[in-house]
């Protein structure tokens, strides 16, 4: 069981890597930086520079194209801008290439209605966005086979704690309800092989 969780535009902070170190399984991190460390303090705007001058939206979701090829992960996790590259990713591949991506307020998601990802989404976005308006954006995807959207009460970086949006509460809630999808997924994924072992027995 392996989980790619795709970082925001902050990179892989140590408040991202205490995320990964709750999550069951083999885990993996794809940030759009080429060094370890990410944008390491709370200007959102001086984050975001540096995200469209390293990476940008398009390299990025190239880039992560390129780590789902090579992990193969059964689950990812998105945050925001790579919640969007990974929702532009799985729509661009060919094949199914996960079972399930669970996508945290992923704004740049309204210039990508038309795409859709091979495997069940999940998308929980923040209370209001204050660019656009959620609730169109809501009702298009809701619409689309396999996509479940959520309206939490939190805004916008909710689980990054570096975000002034942080919120304790919502961070120990989704981080349990990804934990849940990992475990239903190592279940599903045991069983299937349990199923197939059978099938090769009586072959």
């Amino acid at each position: 069981m392996i989980t790619l969780v795709v970082s925001d535009i902050f990179g892989q902070t140590k408040s991202l890597e205490g995320f990964v170190n709750e999550l069951d399984g083999s885990t993996a991190i794809c940030s759009p930086y080429p060094f370890r460390q990410g944008h390491l303090d709370r200007d959102e705007s001086s984050a975001y520079e540096q995200f469209l001058e390293t990476s940008g939206h398009d390299k990025y979701v190239e880039k992560v194209v390129e780590a789902i090829s090579s992990k193969q992960p059964d689950l990812i996790i998105g945050f925001s801008a790579g919640a969007v590259a990974s929702w532009r990713a799985l729509s661009a591949m060919p094949i199914k290439s996960a079972t399930k991506l669970i996508a945290f307020y992923p704004s740049q998601i309204r210039n990508h209605l038309q795409l859709h990802p091979k495997c069940d989404v999940d998308i929980y976005f923040p209370y209001e966005e204050s660019h656009f308006d959620v609730k169109p954006v809501i009702a298009h995807l809701s619409d689309v086979n396999g996509v479940q959207c959520f309206r939490t009460r939190y805004q916008h970086g909710f689980m990054n704690a570096l975000s002034q949006n942080f919120s304790a509460e919502a961070y120990h809630h989704y981080t349990s309800i990804c934990q849940q999808n990992i475990s239903q997924a190592i279940k599903l994924k045991l069983a299937n092989r349990r199923i197939k072992s059978g099938l090769e027995l009586t072959m």
